[in-house]
């Protein structure tokens, strides 16, 4: 379980180390307790979250190639939603304010990349999953837009629906560490 999801068993401790959010946490093992740097800031999904990463993780390494949320399985069926609850407020929040998108995913072990649009950033989530958010700043003719993207390696790792709640807990994390927009 801790090779495929390119985390590591502390034998002495029953635990498994894993990476989320640049944060560092400790799954016991088979109990399921999580403990570490924010683990009390976790919330219930994302405590869930590690659990279905560990439990699910395939070993494949990221392909290196973005899908957006709608070309996962069955992801057309919610896309419209996701695009509410994750991407929207991104856009929203960082309309104008790029650099701060920058440097929130900096914060989170990522980097600005150079895809589309006015700013992108990837973020190393779990080891084995990365995500990208582009983001279109807005103007007069039209709003602030933004995307997010997974790397094709995300659905042996977590189901589409977990992948969902995945991309709300990113953005909520990019909007908390940029703090109050100016």
């Amino acid at each position: 379980m801790a090779s495929l999801s390119g985390s590591e068993y502390v034998s002495e401790r029953h635990a498994i180390r894993l990476r989320y959010l640049n944060a560092v946490y400790e799954v016991s093992f088979p109990g399921g307790e999580i403990a570490g740097d924010r683990a009390g800031a976790l919330n219930q999904n994302e405590e869930t979250l590690l659990l279905q990463y560990l439990n699910q993780a395939s070993g494949v390494p990221p392909a290196g190639r973005w899908m957006a949320f709608a070309e996962l399985p069955n992801g057309m069926l919610h896309d419209a939603p996701f695009r509410v609850e994750a991407a929207r407020p991104l856009a929203q929040f960082f309309d104008q304010r790029t650099q701060h998108l920058v440097r929130a995913a900096e914060q989170l072990g990522g980097h600005a990349i150079r895809l589309t649009g006015d700013a992108g950033v990837v973020v190393p989530v779990f080891p084995h999953i990365l995500m990208a958010v582009l983001l279109w700043v807005g103007d007069d003719e039209f709003p602030a837009r933004a995307n997010m993207l997974f790397d094709a390696a995300a659905p042996g790792y977590l189901s589409t629906a977990s992948l969902y709640v995945l991309g709300s807990c990113l953005s909520a994390h990019l909007q908390k560490i940029a703090g109050t927009p100016e």
